[in-house]
């Protein structure tokens, strides 16, 4: 993981404990370098919360990174600016299984179902 020696070690997103490990859990499993968290353009209020595993690492297509214990958090410039300040925590929804939440200071609403966001920037 040589690419982890570019990451920037500021704390702009928050992540619990509990998400750390279900993410690097996920990481590890598939031998990725990392996880993107980025905002897309959908649903009935906005934005929707986009997860994706990174593969390749090039310092200049990311305006975030934090480097945590064998894994790396990246996020896009386009949505840097929504997510900061936001925190990821891990929801157990017993049978259904687990996932992540993320919860910003930036979103002002969001839509019945919870799956999309509006913010104020």
């Amino acid at each position: 993981m040589d690419a982890l020696k570019y990451f920037k070690p500021e704390d702009k997103i928050h992540v619990t404990e509990s998400a750390e490990k279900h993410l690097r859990e996920h990481v590890q499993k598939g031998d990725f370098l990392g996880v993107e968290l980025s905002l897309m353009p959908n649903g009935c209020a906005g934005f929707e919360y986009e997860w994706s595993f990174v593969t390749e690492f090039y310092s200049n297509t990311y305006a975030y990174t934090r480097q945590f214990d064998g894994f790396a958090l990246l996020v896009n410039d386009l949505s840097l600016p929504m997510l900061e300040g936001s925190v990821v925590d891990l929801k157990d929804e017993g049978v259904k299984g687990s996932s992540l939440i993320v919860t910003s200071p930036k979103a002002i609403a969001s839509c019945g179902c919870g799956e999309s966001v509006t913010f104020d920037v």
